[in-house]
């Protein structure tokens, strides 16, 4: 459940992730996504791992992985833990608190520490841990724990473990520079360019036209289960509230009188003014001008002529004016009357002489003068007060079990049904579907760990507008019916047999020309050049310039050897390439210009910071050592993927 965690620490992450530490980030994870639902070594059972003095057990990690597979979701609605388990998220699952427990022995081997005090900040500054008012609140941090099944010491070690990666990590990982001749080989390789050739086989062309039958779809239908299984959904039940729904109390003439009196210096009359000015560094400069002042001259004209320059202040009370020079001065300023000069009289900095710019006196405002300001502040500090409250009362009744119905039923709030609904707030099968965007953090909380009938509350909008909420029931993800998918597993199938089809003559193609034979004579001869041979290259400091992705083709072009050929499969069936690289044009590193260099070293630097900060991770694993149970670890992946149950 500390997977929820990950979230709190957006402005650190920020910091490191503005220094490029890309494994800090990763060692980050790890020690913010430990599970909630248990302790280190404390389920008992088989462990799949010891790092130094700590176990880690097959209910933990498994509980981890499915922590991040939820938060993985988040992005990517279609995936399915078989997907995401053989995407490598168990071994990154694995590999990340491995990392972390490392990291937290050897920073203790190391000296380094973390007081109760600086964690107490950290809570304090987290939002997730914040009320309505915008400052911690003690319930909703409580709120917080219930939800994720976490304990206070749980979230106090996980911030510890952040601030000992602040401390150890970050110092690590800045690097201000690269020398330029480290930088050199890196600026050619860079600059350096490539032309090849590029053929495109479709799998379409080689696709049967036949229809294989239900058995053989329904076979394949078994071997592709997760390409067409609609995620998990899950229905809400939900109430809104919002200020209108809160009953204010009127504000008293008792009130106000009492409000007025509590801030009489707010409403008592003031005089503010606005003053020319000059330092002089001498009396006798400051006495010349002055007489040039008040002869007639401007503050500024009078100044310039010996070299200074005058300024003037804003509009300033005589308390405002004494803290910027001196009470005596101030006194004076205020006793002058408009365009009056004052002084010299010596201060810290030297000589001052003002000039009286403008007076601007405020009346005293009566009792009744001020009422309407006075109620229009109070009656807004009443409904603030008021909808906190109510959301505390909702909350309280969510923390003690009562239902959506009974919540809803005692404040007289209409409860709305939801359609099964995937994580992005559409529902499968109901094309017309649109949720309000307001619903958005209602939908995104209730896959976000939530069981069935569990209440909790989400802000729509921050201080105005809240949902209360629970999962009325969840959709496991499966695929559709057969017949609802027919046509479409008719068609994937065809474009399969193509693949292989295309994929057999690719291979066929890079024999030939790995024989001596030219691409397109090869393409011919193999019945595959249909879309012709095409030069494809180019410099690889250009390859994902402004952000754009890299084309898979140039990727794999770009990581060749020189002469080389290599197939490529287009994804979705869609057919396969045949890559030839020919020329590899990089320049001689001594001959790149020192200013281009210079300017390649400077990102270096953040890349050079991660690679140490992956060695100390490296080398906190060898202090406190690791070993890890494989076997125990494959039986958890076969249970994730569906394919067996594993035994502790």
């Amino acid at each position: 459940m500390i997977t929820n965690l990950r979230r709190l620490f957006g402005s650190t992450i920020g910091k490191i992730v503005a220094l490029g530490f890309i494994a800090l980030i990763g060692v980050l994870f790890a020690l913010s996504d430990v599970t909630g639902n248990s302790s280190f070594g404390g389920l008992g059972g088989a462990n799949v791992a010891k790092v130094g003095d700590t176990d880690l057990g097959i209910g933990e990690l498994r509980d981890r992985v499915r922590q991040s597979y939820n938060q993985a979701r988040q992005q990517q609605p279609g995936l399915t833990m078989a997907a995401f388990v053989e995407s490598g998220g168990l071994d990154q699952a694995l590999n990340q608190t491995i990392d972390g427990l490392a990291f937290e022995q050897f920073a203790g081997q190391l000296g380094f520490a973390v007081s109760k005090r600086q964690i107490d900040g950290r809570i304090a500054d987290i939002p997730a841990f914040a009320g309505v008012s915008g400052k911690f609140d003690q319930k909703t941090f409580e709120n917080f724990m219930r939800q994720n099944s976490l304990t206070e010491a749980q979230i106090r070690r996980e911030l510890k473990q952040q601030l000992l990666l602040e401390q150890i990590g970050m110092p690590i990982g800045s690097l201000p520079r690269v020398a330029l001749g480290l930088a050199q080989p890196y600026a050619a390789l860079l600059l350096e360019q490539r032309r090849g050739q590029a053929l495109y086989i479709p799998s379409s062309v080689f696709a049967p036209a036949s229809d294989p039958g239900d058995a053989a779809l329904q076979t394949y239908l078994a071997q592709n289960k997760s390409k067409f299984t609609v995620p998990e959904r899950r229905v809400l039940q939900y109430a809104l509230f919002d200020r209108s729904a809160v009953p204010v109390p009127v504000v008293s003439d008792a009130e106000i009188a009492k409000a007025y009196k509590a801030n009489a210096a707010q409403y008592a009359a003031t005089e503010t003014r606005r003053f020319a000015q000059v330092i002089a560094p001498d009396q006798a400069t400051a006495n010349g001008i002055a007489a040039k002042v008040r002869g007639g001259a401007t503050l500024a004209a009078a100044a310039q002529t010996v070299g200074l320059s005058a300024s003037t202040t804003t509009e300033l009370t005589q308390s405002a004016y004494a803290a910027q020079s001196s009470a005596a001065t101030a006194k004076l300023a205020f006793a002058a009357k408009r365009g009056e000069v004052i002084g010299p009289v010596q201060e810290g900095l030297g000589w001052t002489v003002a000039r009286v710019e403008s007076v601007t006196a405020k009346p005293a405002r009566t009792l009744a003068d001020a009422t309407p300001d006075i109620r229009t502040e109070l009656q807004k500090n009443k409904a603030n007060e008021a909808i906190v409250d109510y959301y505390n009362a909702v909350q309280d009744a969510v923390n003690s079990g009562a239902s959506i119905e009974e919540i809803a039923n005692d404040r007289k709030l209409k409860i709305e049904t939801t359609p099964a609904l995937l994580p992005s707030g559409r529902a499968p099968g109901l094309p017309g579907f649109v949720p309000s965007p307001e619903l958005a953090p209602m939908v995104s909380g209730a896959f976000q760990g939530s069981e069935e009938g569990e209440g909790h509350i989400a802000t729509l909008v921050e201080n105005e507008k809240f949902a209360v909420y629970a999962v009325k029931s969840i959709v496991a993800a499966a695929p559709p019916p057969f017949a609802q998918i027919r046509a479409e597993l008719v068609n994937d199938w065809r474009l399969a047999q193509g693949q292989k089809v295309a994929r057999d003559k690719a291979r066929a193609i890079v024999k030939a020309v790995e024989g001596g034979k030219a691409l397109p004579e090869a393409a011919s001869a193999a019945g595959a050049a249909m879309a012709g041979v095409q030069t494809i290259g180019g410099r690889r400091a250009d390859l994902g310039r402004d952000g754009k992705p890299v084309p898979p083709e140039l990727a794999l072009l770009f990581s060749m050897a020189k002469g080389s050929v290599k197939t490529l499969e287009v994804p979705g069936n869609r057919g396969w390439m045949v890559l030839a690289l020919g020329d590899v044009d990089r320049p001689n590193p001594k001959d790149i210009e020192p200013a281009r260099v210079a300017a390649i070293a400077q990102p270096l630097a953040p890349a050079f910071g991660n690679e140490l900060v992956e060695q100390f991770a490296a080398e906190a694993k060898r202090r406190v050592g690791v070993t890890i149970n494989k076997d125990l670890v494959e039986q958890l992946r076969k249970e994730l993927t569906g394919t067996a149950p594993v035994n502790e």
